[in-house]
């Protein structure tokens, strides 16, 4: 294999994945990449952070073209410092759920330094092998006790360790990381990396797009949980931590990656979203396994029929239709009982709060802190009524894979109706623009790229949509130096914040099937170039895949606020997330939709 990814991920996403073995959502074992040299930092309270050490000098990664760091296993030159010419190896793997194995070989000039990995946080108990223990790992609101150990082969060149947790007591730690320590660790690297090898990608891709690439599949990789509980199949996770549960859209979306590596993984994504709908049709914004819903209040956009086509489209599986489409028929029955106003159209909940960390006014809909939410205690949804619009233009079409004409005849009805609806309410012939309305009516006059959304639904008539292109192609609106501004550049409320002005490749998803649905296929794939070439850009410097980007493409994305705050190294919140599946699946899509 050649042009693996090679950047070490600062900040970035190491795990066990379901692909490979047996997880336990409720004892993580993961890790995010130092930011200061090779090491590791475990999602725990207190969190403790492991650094490959030559002595008290941290290892840096030296970037080799044969190198690979993927989030499951890694193979990484590494040098001594930044102004040595001497470089050592750092390898190792996930061994299973539980524990890893590494080993950090240096090279003969540095004899009498020996590797080490050193470890900041906490306090550890020093017997025969290194212990840490706490409580939870800042997401659980009951959190369990852990134990963390760390296992030292003898100093050498040529050094092992084991890391390993348990969730019971410390000789559990110890025992798994005494057996990782003892791995064949090249047994452990050549199992992650099948995944890697069975994955199809373009050879047109240049070097640095095939690194990119084979990123996003290690991302979408360690984000899949194994059947466990309540759960009977695979299921995808954001991020793993801090989203580690199932979330609704987000495993739609990841059903759009996973469909290129595995038919079988993308149906499990939609399936498990299945195994958690409660009995009145309702999916909920977060599950997990084994617990009721998270927040039982609120959803999350409705786009899963929109997927279970795509999937179709590429390969059809009848059965997989059969199966979900009656659970797609009552969960888009609950939005007709839940969330339909008397004018035929549809608004989400919003959140009455104004805690930018621990919630958003605006969460149901995916689009947390947007200023469309501002100061509104209710409104009628323009990307709500269109998701709507497109779910029963889904539906029409799987309806006709099973062939039930009736029930194609409802659902062209029920769309036809809701268009009729969006268009005759929600559109400002003044602006040429979509707008939601608040809770008296009144437009909601800030340019979104909820605006956009008609153009998936297929709800804007030629007119209309060509007035969407304008916008969208504008550069002093939303065709930013990293399209598509989620806020037009001419609001006043537009910021570098989360869904205030970042760019999100999800959405960008979105806005490329509603162009292509109109024929502006140019402007569609200039869209999706230039998320992959912002993706690959951020990739090669960071290592990370990122949920939003700077619209303005000059910010790091590790450097943008989060709802307000600045994530870990201002004390507040957790940051723009790195390694989000969603991105991934969104980059994947797009490279095989260009250069396939």
């Amino acid at each position: 294999m050649h042009e693996l990814a090679n950047v070490w991920p600062e900040g970035g996403l190491f795990a066990f994945s379901g692909v490979d073995g047996e997880t336990c959502h409720a004892e993580p074992f993961v890790a995010a990449g130092a930011t200061d040299g090779i090491g590791w930092r475990f999602w725990l309270t207190p969190r403790i952070e492991f650094h490959a050490c030559a002595g008290a000098q941290r290892l840096v990664s030296r970037r080799a073209p044969q190198d690979h760091c993927l989030s499951d296993c890694w193979h990484c030159t590494v040098c001594l410092g930044p102004d040595s010419e001497d470089t050592g190896l750092v390898e190792g793997a996930f061994v299973d759920r539980a524990s890893m194995c590494v080993s950090i070989s240096l090279p003969a000039s540095a004899e009498g330094v020996f590797p080490d990995l050193v470890a900041e946080g906490g306090e550890s108990v020093e017997e025969d092998i290194a212990l840490w223990t706490g409580e939870g790992w800042g997401v659980s609101s009951e959190p369990p006790h852990w134990w963390l150990a760390l296992c030292r082969g003898a100093p050498s060149s040529r050094r092992r360790f084991g890391l390993a947790i348990s969730y019971r007591d410390g000789a559990e730690a110890a025992a798994r990381a005494r057996k990782a320590c003892a791995a064949d660790l090249k047994d452990a690297m050549r199992a992650r990396m099948g995944f890697y090898e069975a994955a199809t990608l373009p050879e047109s891709l240049s070097d640095n797009q095939r690194r990119a690439f084979y990123k996003a599949v290690s991302v979408q990789k360690v984000n899949i949980e194994s059947a466990q509980l309540d759960m009977p199949c695979r299921w995808t996770t954001p991020d793993r931590m801090p989203h580690r549960h199932m979330w609704l859209w987000d495993s739609a979306f990841h059903s759009l990656g996973l469909q290129y590596h595995s038919m079988d993984l993308a149906e499990d994504a939609i399936r498990a979203l299945f195994a958690k709908q409660r009995p009145d049709g309702k999916l909920s914004l977060a599950a997990q396994p084994g617990q009721p819903p998270r927040d039982d209040e609120d959803t999350q956009p409705p786009i899963v029929a929109w997927a279970v086509c795509h999937q179709n489209e590429r390969l059809t599986r009848p059965d997989f239709i059969s199966e979900v489409y009656p659970k797609l028929v009552r969960y888009v029955e609950w939005f007709e009982k839940n969330r339909k106003s008397d004018d035929g159209l549809y608004g989400w909940r919003v959140r009455q709060t104004e805690d930018p960390i621990r919630a958003a006014r605006g969460g149901e809909s995916g689009m947390d802190n947007s200023p469309r939410f501002d100061n509104v205690a209710s409104m009628i949804a323009v990307d709500l009524s269109s998701y709507m619009v497109s779910e029963y233009y889904s539906l029409e079409k799987l309806a006709k894979c099973l062939e039930r004409a009736d029930d194609a005849a409802e659902w062209r009805g029920r769309r036809q109706r809701i268009a009729e609806a969006v268009n005759e309410l929600l559109w400002d012939e003044v602006a040429r623009f979509y707008y939601d309305l608040d809770e008296y009516g009144k437009f909601i006059r800030v340019k979104t790229t909820a605006g956009f959304m008609p153009l998936v639904g297929q709800v804007a008539d030629r007119d209309r949509a060509e007035a969407l292109r304008q916008h969208l192609m504008n550069p002093q609106e939303f065709w930013s130096p990293f399209p598509v501004a989620s806020v037009s550049q001419d609001e006043p409320s537009y910021s570098n914040d989360l869904w205030r002005g970042p760019a999100w490749p999800n959405v960008n998803v979105l806005i490329y099937y509603g162009l292509m649905s109109y024929g502006f296929f140019q402007e569609a794939r200039e869209l999706a170039r230039a998320t992959i070439r912002e993706i690959t850009r951020r990739y090669m410097r960071r290592g990370c895949f990122y949920e939003c980007y700077d619209s303005m493409a000059a910010l790091d994305p590790a450097d943008l606020p989060r709802k307000g705050a600045p994530g870990e190294k201002g004390g507040v919140g957790f940051g723009v997330v790195a390694d989000l599946h969603w991105t991934a699946a969104a980059f994947v899509h797009f490279v095989h939709e260009m250069y396939q």
